[in-house]
């Protein structure tokens, strides 16, 4: 519900701009990300690990513990890289948090996004721990698959995030 909230207020303020911030979104003085960039580079890299933690699913079911291993390390790579870009984007933002409506929706809907990526890359290594050490098995490993589960819901938002603020925020039409 808090990623409805966000939406919400992100999509109250840009189909409606207010007159305080001259009824035009962005409002005027917003330099908004290329959605062609990092966040497109981001979502290539969400849906891969998507991939791969799927494939690591697959590959326990079946009892190939290498190919399990390497595609949720795999996956957790991709969750630190994420991250990364992340914030690496956010260090060279013309905008902060602080620039009104644009600002806050912006950084609280992918901030809290990027929250739920570090929690989701943390839960994935706890869970490779403990593949590691044997306590998954083709019955008995429905940590590993809340982890999962936790990651494709981490997957779904940030696709939702892409079109709605990056791409559709940056037309600039409204």
């Amino acid at each position: 519900m808090f990623f409805v909230s966000f939406f919400w207020a992100y999509f109250h303020s840009s189909l409606a701009p207010a007159i305080e911030i001259g009824g035009i979104w962005p409002p005027n003085g917003i330099a908004v990300f290329s959605p062609w960039g990092v966040p497109l580079l981001n979502t290539y890299i969400l849906l891969y690990s998507g991939v791969t933690v799927t494939i690591s699913h697959y590959a326990l079911l079946s009892g190939d513990f290498d190919s399990t291993c390497y595609g949720l390390f795999l996956t957790v790579f991709y969750g630190v890289i994420f991250t990364i870009l992340q914030g690496f984007e956010y260090y060279n933002a013309t905008f902060t948090i602080a620039d009104g409506i644009y600002g806050s929706t912006f950084y609280l809907a992918t901030g809290f996004h990027g929250l739920h990526v570090i929690i989701g890359t943390l839960f994935l290594m706890v869970c490779f721990g403990r593949l590691w050490l044997g306590h998954f098995t083709k019955q008995h490993h429905v940590g590993f698959e809340s982890a999962i589960w936790y990651w494709h819901f981490v997957d779904v938002v940030w696709l939702f995030l892409f079109v709605s603020i990056y791409w559709w925020g940056s037309l600039g039409v409204f």
